[in-house]
């Protein structure tokens, strides 16, 4: 997916990268780093969840959806299928 904006941009970079972050320890700051004016970033933190899952199966050279399936179990959640 393309972003039209600068802002656009920058928001699915912060997820990316806030996701990486996460993985190594620290937690970002998201409720500071977010004023009410701008976009939830609960938007881009899909595309990240999106991007890593597919790197992941890739990487594993397995189906994106046992990544989805994995992510899920982890979570407490069930996928409809």
């Amino acid at each position: 997916m393309t972003f039209p904006g600068r802002v656009e941009h920058r928001n699915s970079q912060y997820a990316i990268y806030a996701a990486a972050c996460m993985r190594g320890g620290p937690q970002p700051g998201l409720l500071s780093d977010a004023g009410w004016w701008q976009t939830p970033l609960w938007r881009y933190a899909v595309f990240a969840v999106v991007i890593y899952s597919r790197a992941a199966a890739e990487r594993r050279a397995v189906p994106v959806q046992l990544i989805a399936r994995r992510i899920a179990a982890r979570h407490g959640l069930e996928l409809m299928t």
